[in-house]
């Protein structure tokens, strides 16, 4: 095996509009830490992948994603469906352009764009560094235990809002990926938990949050040698316990950080010395990407339902209607299911990668991770290639809850139908026979309009 390590600094180096909260619309004010995007290209015989984890909100334009992937995999020498691209979430950093109903009423949508040109070329010159820099290594996967998130779906008066819920469920598993050397030296680290990082809240400083924390203590810890990345689980449904104040969620200081990343070091030590490292070998490398045609409930599919939400209070749902209306005069159909991608990165016979481009909540995501059958591990992964929506369980869908009306910034007919966790499952690729190429031959399309040509349509 043998592996490359680059690290890019992404932080914009001009002024642009921030992501993560719709009413915060302004430029950023200043920089509090760095933003960083790593790449780890791994190779074993004639087969590489690419592993990227990036301090972003998601990598979120729908068009941007397959056309880095093509860039990236002719860097590396690998198949597209063998690129994987992380994003950590933070809400500390840019706005990226995703041609969603958010982007009309973007403050500065030139600066956003003219962000995200140069920030895949640095994602394309890490990539090419971490290929041209390959070393003779082994990988590493264990876990352990984390106190860190708190559920944030509290039900309150019949309803579901966005609030500490000390008793509900999390994913309590922190995850660790060790890069060593031939000298059986520590090159990298990685860290997979599932929370959002929004620890600050809507302040506007550049920051990666809680996972810049964590980086600058490993590296404190380990030196400069060695390269921290994060991985970003299923964590939609969760925040760092840290906000909670009573039943409301408060913005932390920036100082507030420090004793966080330094929390994260201790429980990241413990599973590295833990003595239950899994060596990851025998490498196939072997990646693929499902589609899922997710149908969505037909709640707004004429006119004359949509034009009573021109006068909501709610400005997404004025302009939800605006852009369904616009599509029906055009003599468009509003979609009424959403196009949804499951990647399958299979390490080895006995390792793999799931990736959603999805804001996965817990319970969709435990379901989605448990088609790989123990003994068989995975890792899954949220904001993978983009991150186009909630993604609740039938379950959290029923309780109901913001996590459940991402149609509004699509725009779809409605809500996502319940049994998208069983879609998604049903997308992850069984282990790679002995006998399989080295990459998939095409994605596979999954659900209830799999077999019928597409109507024509914008994506808004």
């Amino acid at each position: 095996m043998r592996i490359g390590l680059a690290c890019r600094n992404i932080t914009p180096p001009f002024r642009t509009t921030m992501g993560g909260y719709g009413a915060r619309q302004d430029h950023f004010d200043g920089v509090h830490d760095p933003l960083t995007f790593t790449a780890i290209v791994i190779e074993e015989g004639p087969r590489r992948a690419l592993i990227g984890a990036a301090d972003l909100i998601g990598f979120t334009d729908y068009a941007s994603p397959p056309s880095l992937h093509k860039r990236l995999a002719r860097i590396v020498g690998c198949p597209e469906e063998n690129v994987l691209l992380n994003a950590s979430h933070t809400h500390g950093g840019p706005h990226i352009v995703d041609r969603s109903i958010f982007d009309s009423f973007t403050q500065d949508i030139e600066s956003a764009k003219r962000y995200k040109a140069w920030l895949f070329d640095q994602v394309a010159e890490a990539a090419h560094e971490a290929a041209g820099s390959l070393f003779e290594g082994t990988l590493w996967f264990a876990e352990g235990k984390t106190g860190f998130p708190m559920n944030r779906r509290l039900e309150r008066n019949g309803e579901v809002v966005n609030a500490p819920r000390p008793d509900g469920p999390i994913d309590g598993r922190m995850q660790t990926l060790t890069i060593r050397n031939k000298a059986g030296e520590i090159a990298a680290i990685g860290m997979r938990l599932s929370c959002h990082p929004v620890a600050t809240g809507a302040q506007h400083l550049i920051t990666a949050d809680f996972v810049g924390a964590w980086r600058a203590e490993m590296s404190r810890a380990f030196g400069p040698k060695v390269i921290p990345f994060f991985l970003q689980g299923s964590g939609a449904d969760t925040r760092p316990r840290h906000a909670a104040n009573g039943d409301r969620w408060r913005e932390l200081n920036h100082a507030e950080l420090e004793p966080i990343g330094r929390e994260l070091l201790a429980e990241s030590l413990a599973i590295l010395t833990s003595g239950k490292q899994l060596q990851i070998s025998d490498l196939i490398l072997q990646g693929k990407i499902n589609t899922v045609c997710a149908p969505c409930r037909k709640r707004y599919t004429q006119a004359a339902q949509l034009k009573p939400l021109l006068q909501s209070d709610n400005r997404y749902e004025r302009l939800y209607a605006q852009e369904c209306l616009r599509l029906i005069e055009s003599g468009k159909e509003v979609p009424d299911h959403a196009d949804l991608h499951v990647q399958t990165l299979w390490l080895s016979r006995e390792f793999a990668l799931i990736g959603l481009n999805v804001e996965p909540l817990l319970a969709l995501g435990a379901y989605v991770e448990s088609a790989i059958a123990p003994p068989r591990r995975a890792i899954l992964l949220g904001y993978t290639n983009g991150a186009l929506c909630y993604a609740p369980d039938s379950a959290e869908m029923k309780r109901g809850g913001y996590e459940t009306t991402s149609y509004l910034f699509q725009p779809w007919t409605g809500p996502l139908l319940p049994g998208l966790e069983k879609l998604l499952a049903e997308a992850v690729v069984a282990v790679p026979g002995r006998q399989s190429p080295a990459s998939g031959t095409g994605s596979r399309r999954i659900g209830a309009r799999a077999a019928k040509p597409r109507r024509t349509q914008r994506r808004a």
